[in-house]
């Protein structure tokens, strides 16, 4: 017989467990609940709060702050009790983001409860998400070979994630409306990448780290930080600021990319854009300058956003920071000089000069917003969500649209935004704004019920009058224009406008009108129609071209998990014989269950 090992023991045993948030971690949470089946010593050890505290610490990094809350008070702060608690919620998710990527029927209901968890449900999707972008997971295999459901999760995890920032964020900014002022500046343009998928603390952390290396920065200089230092100078403070900004990397964009979008985004001009635009620049100020105790607020002056800094002694002007131009510092005198060369008149001065709040300053995003996305080079992925973003913050905060502005916005909406953010946080806020609000009622459901009749498609191509010749998931160049891209869907015959047919000249092709036509995507992620005239099979794609799709075409995983190839000898009796290596894309759930004979026909067509 084996003796039993001392308590203290194996407890020591099961702290080597390390908590993590990948596979190492479910496993090391599974062998303790394992363990405290095998006897009552260990039993004991596995109620130990403190070792589940850290693989609950480590796991659930947020939540909903009230839930999170009442499940304190409900297992007595029990961190065994409350990793439970969140073990169920994440089944919850998971079988819901199942639901989502296997059957496109009632997907966006699905998605609508899905959010509704909010920040409970943030860590799971992210652990799911993983750490790389979906099209990572996508990989090359030959045929016989299965591929994984993963890079579609992550890709519909990844959605998901943004679905519930954009509705977070919807919900905040909301206290804005008419005049509220009840979220600070920093705060509500932090929540900009929400939109973007990024979780509120992610922004927050990075302007906390600049905070904290400025006051040091500010130490090593023994300058001196308490007002009550006789020694203390808040013009020089302030200009200090501006150089330890200077030495992070922050300064003015050049002005051949002063209209690029990524300017416009806290994670990008806190990282890769960190030469970025007046409005950017005030913002990290102001977040450096508020953490020292200095009173500062944005200024919605003409051509440039400046700061105000509110003077404690009642005796002393305040004055103003350009952080974007040379002469940093600028007094209450100069400003009207500044103002009148703008052609503003007195009586209007008093609105340029006065400390504005957070509404004002979303609002002059948005216009920058939609102003960058008329440069030719703005990237197709980043126009959507961008104008999305842009157009939200002005109905929401203007409580105006009209039919131009709604329908824009519902324009740039997929099925996702309409059954989440739009539909579950936006629409119900504009109560009492009548037109808008019914106008994006009747939008939203427009194209969730366009979606349903989608959904219930089936496209047998052994039931077509005509031969489909291509299938879902194959490569192709086009005949005309040499581009490359990927069979996505088709229609037996065209399915476009009358006036799409005459502006594509379409019947000025072999076969007009009457061939099928193909839904496809290109590398540059743009989606495009594409007569069978002018498709030409691509027979031997290199892996680098595979890869590439794979990688940069943001949506490739909601329609196909990987890439399956076969090589063949087509004259195998010919001496020097070149193999053909041929490749298709394997059709996700989603695509699967719309073309159900697709799969087989690019199997046989691998196979030559």
């Amino acid at each position: 017989m084996v003796p039993s090992l001392p308590l203290d023991v194996l407890v020591h045993i099961l702290y080597q467990l390390p908590p993590s948030r990948d596979l190492d971690g479910e496993i090391a949470v599974k062998t303790i609940v394992q363990c405290s089946f095998a006897s009552v010593l260990f039993r004991q050890a596995a109620a130990i709060p403190s070792i589940w505290q850290q693989h609950y610490q480590v796991r659930y990094l947020h939540a909903n702050e009230p839930h999170e809350d009442q499940r304190k008070a409900r297992t007595g702060g029990h961190w065994k009790l409350m990793y439970a608690a969140r073990q169920t919620i994440d089944k919850e998710v998971l079988k819901l983001l199942d639901s989502i990527v296997m059957k496109r029927v009632g997907r966006y209901e699905h998605a609508n409860a899905l959010t509704k968890f909010l920040f409970d449900a943030w860590d799971v999707l992210e652990i799911e998400k993983g750490v790389v972008s979906p099209g990572q997971y996508m990989t090359i295999r030959t045929l016989g070979e299965s591929h994984t459901l993963s890079s579609t999760k992550a890709y519909w995890a990844s959605a998901l994630l943004t679905s519930i920032g954009q509705t977070y964020v919807v919900g905040l900014w909301s206290s804005l409306r008419l005049g509220g002022q009840s979220v600070s500046f920093v705060h509500a343009f932090s929540s900009i990448s929400c939109f973007f998928g990024k979780h509120p603390d992610e922004i927050s952390s990075m302007l906390t780290t600049l905070n904290f290396r400025c006051k040091d920065y500010l130490l090593r200089l023994n300058f001196p930080l308490s007002e009550s230092d006789p020694d203390y100078d808040l013009k020089k403070l302030c200009l200090l600021i501006c150089d330890f900004m200077a030495s992070e990397g922050y300064g003015p964009v050049a002005a051949h990319s002063f209209h690029d979008v990524l300017n416009l985004f806290p994670h990008s001009y806190l990282s890769s854009h960190k030469r970025t635009i007046p409005l950017s620049l005030v913002h990290i100020f102001i977040s450096i300058a508020q953490s020292l105790g200095v009173a500062s607020s944005p200024v919605d002056f003409p051509v440039r956003v400046l700061v105000h800094i509110s003077v404690p002694n009642p005796e002393v002007d305040d004055f103003y920071v350009d952080v974007f131009g040379s002469e940093t510092i600028l007094s209450m005198r100069e400003i009207p000089t500044l103002l009148a060369r703008q052609g503003i008149q007195a009586d209007d001065m008093m609105h340029y000069i006065s400390p504005c709040g957070a509404a004002s300053m979303l609002l002059r995003g948005s216009r920058n917003i939609l102003s960058s996305l008329n440069i030719p080079d703005t990237p197709l992925s980043l126009i959507r969500p961008s104008a999305l973003l842009a157009l939200t913050i002005f109905v929401l905060l203007t409580g105006v649209g009209g039919g131009r502005i709604v329908h824009q916005l519902i324009s740039q909406a997929d099925p996702l935004d309409c059954a989440t953010f739009i539909s579950e946080a936006l629409i119900p806020i504009l109560d009492g704004t009548g037109r808008v609000q019914n106008d994006l009622r009747l939008g939203c459901q427009k194209t969730l019920d366009e979606e349903v009749i989608i959904a219930q498609e089936i496209r047998l191509r052994s039931s077509e009058n005509k031969i489909v010749q291509h299938f879902v998931g194959m490569l192709f160049e086009h005949r005309r224009y040499n581009y490359t891209a990927l069979i996505t869907g088709w229609d037996s015959v065209c399915q476009a406008s009358e006036s799409w047919i005459r502006e594509m000249k379409v019947s000025d092709l072999p076969r007009g009108r009457d061939q099928p036509f193909y839904h496809v995507v290109c590398m540059d992620s743009s989606s495009r129609y594409v007569a069978e005239d002018n498709i030409e099979p691509l027979l031997t794609p290199p892996d680098q071209l595979l890869k590439q799709m794979c990688q940069n075409i943001d949506i490739l995983p909601k329609f196909f998990t990987g890439v399956l190839t076969k090589t063949t000898l087509k004259n195998p009796d010919v001496q020097n014989t070149v193999p053909e290596r041929r490749a298709r894309f394997v059709l996700s759930p989603e695509l699967s269950e719309t073309y159900p004979e697709d799969e087989v026909m690019g199997d046989a067509w691998l196979t030559g």
